[in-house]
């Protein structure tokens, strides 16, 4: 042992004030630290990481306590400090130990796991590393790296499942195959009286589904790792009135058959599935005992909540679904004609619109100094200079533009048609833009969310217009969104001299009489009309 350079620091000790009990401390643990070291044949300058690890090894083998490690640990950090003070070592190699990772291969220094890419703290890897989880635990962190998360966000997501990785441990779970839904949810509850504890208020039902969709999105991808369901399935109903696999066949027979749209085919899909709750709770087990009268009664009970405008969805669903059960003789009788819309006069229906300035004022207002203000900049532009749906500007795909022919491709219109369509400069210009910032991402659809996980905007384009429309004119009296902008495209052309039918090919009308309700915004300069022509009588 180097009794001179043990003397040396003491006495530094002792000159900086250091308390006795203390000094006393750090000199104790050094003395046995150097001990070891010349029963190695080992000096001071020697000493790296791996030689320190081993000499916290040999102390833990010896009976030493948790506490006690930590302590020698401490003052071994303390002493390399002096010697990088004094010159005696040119680097501390005590940066980057840690007690708790004695028993890992490598120690922290040798951990180059997924929890690397979002946390550097040795006790920060160590609180995280959910040994209940493994490995599930670090493919799930790897994948939300790789789809763009924060690392705010990364790192709720890894506190959240921490806290319910401590819960099942007190709960002396030690098989991650005994976790079910029924502990998510008592360990909810359980959050749920710990936080009214605290706050003396109950827990948000946001922060609750927070809490629950944060943990059980990490139980469902660990779960379909091993090729098992985290959620059993629900058990088949046997003797329900209308089957699964009716269902099923229906919407092939819309799809296949009627040329129906997607969107379609998943909303009839919903009522009929509303109607079957309904059914069975009548206690309706048959087919054949569905009458008429079941049909008038749900639509009485969904009136009071829904539009007529919904109203008439539904009814076109049962029109389809139950002339379908005719033509394939499920039933004997075609009910579906004794269905009746609500009275919707057409007449009355005017499309509200935004006049051009406000139009104009509205591209003013966005911000294009970032990928958000850009992309948003683009879907507008599409909107108002080309009326496109909301869906079909969602469904736009890169390969889709023509920039040498200044064109773009719409597929699968509303009305079943695929067609190309002209670009204008402003939305050329702007797309390009969009382009030129857009997110690294291999889902062909241009427009892409900017919050992970990156992915195609699809049905919130609808709310990238309705937030801006609100922000720049609030709440309107109207219907404000993408349907608005379609509207103000279409009475942009016929103030320009267009025709009708010119009007419904580019706005994808499968029939005129869809372009004939735009006869009618023009209620104003018809009431100027009107007025000169009286003066003239």
């Amino acid at each position: 042992m180097d009794e001179t350079l043990l003397a040396q620091y003491t006495s530094d000790l002792e000159k900086r004030g250091t308390k006795f009990w203390h000094r006393s401390l750090l000199g104790r643990q050094t003395s046995i630290f150097l001990r070891w070291l010349a029963s190695q044949g080992i000096s001071p300058a020697q000493a790296d990481g791996d030689v320190l690890t081993a000499y916290l090894k040999h102390r833990k083998t010896q009976g030493n306590k948790h506490l006690t490690l930590i302590q020698a640990l401490a003052a071994l950090r303390h002493f390399f400090r002096y010697l990088v003070e004094k010159k005696v070592v040119h680097q501390n190699p005590t940066e980057g130990i840690s007690v708790r990772w004695l028993d890992i291969p490598g120690g922290v220094m040798g951990y180059k796991g997924p929890l690397r890419r979002v946390l550097k703290a040795p006790h920060y890897l160590w609180k995280f590393r959910l040994p209940l989880f493994a490995p599930h635990w670090e493919a799930y962190i790897d994948q939300l790296v790789n789809q763009g998360y924060t690392r705010g966000t990364l790192f709720y997501v890894m506190e959240r499942n921490f806290y319910f990785h401590r819960y099942l441990t007190e709960k002396k779970i030690r098989d991650f195959s005994r976790i079910t839904p029924e502990l998510l949810y008592a360990y909810l509850r359980h959050e749920a009286k710990r936080f009214q504890e605290k706050h003396g208020y109950s827990l948000p039902s946001s922060y609750r589904r927070l809490i629950n969709g944060t943990v059980k999105n990490f139980l469902v991808f660990a779960f379909q790792q091993r090729g098992q369901p985290f959620f059993p399935p629900p058990p088949k109903q046997k003797n329900t009135v209308l089957p699964d696999s009716l269902l099923d066949r229906h919407d092939d027979f819309c799809r296949i058959h009627k040329g129906l749209s997607p969107g379609t085919v998943f909303a009839y899909g919903k009522y009929l599935l509303s109607f079957r709750e309904f059914l069975n709770r009548r206690g309706i087990r048959r087919l054949k005992s569905v009458t008429i009268g079941e049909l008038d009664a749900f639509l009485i009970e969904q009136a009071g909540r829904l539009s007529p405008r919904s109203l008439q969805y539904i009814i076109s669903a049962f029109r389809s679904f139950f002339r379908f059960l005719h033509l394939h003789g499920e039933i004997r009788l075609d009910i579906a004609r004794g269905l009746v819309s609500p009275s919707r006069f057409r007449s009355d229906l005017r499309p509200k619109y935004l006049p051009w300035p406000k139009i104009q004022r509205l591209f003013a207002s966005i911000d294009r100094s970032h990928s958000v203000g850009k992309r948003d900049y683009a879907i507008l532009m599409l909107l108002a200079h080309h009326g496109l749906r909301a869906r079909e500007a969602a469904a736009l795909r890169i390969s889709d533009i023509d920039w040498d022919k200044h064109s773009m491709f719409l597929r699968h219109r509303k009305d079943g048609s695929s067609v190309q369509m002209p670009l204008s400069q402003q939305t050329e210009e702007a797309l390009r833009d969009y382009l030129a910032v857009r997110s690294h991402c291999p889902a062909p659809e241009i427009f892409l969310t900017e919050i992970a996980p990156i992915k195609p905007l699809k049905r919130s384009l609808y709310a990238v217009a309705q937030r801006h429309i609100w922000n720049v004119f609030g709440k309107l009296p109207f219907s404000q969104g993408a349907h608005l902008l379609r509207h103000s495209f279409a009475k942009s052309l016929l103030d320009r001299g267009a025709k009708l039918h010119e009007v419904g090919v580019l706005l994808g009308h499968r029939s005129l009489r869809s372009t004939q309700i735009y006869t009618r915004i023009a209620t104003e300069e018809l009431r100027e009309v009107a007025d000169n022509y009286a003066n003239l009588l």
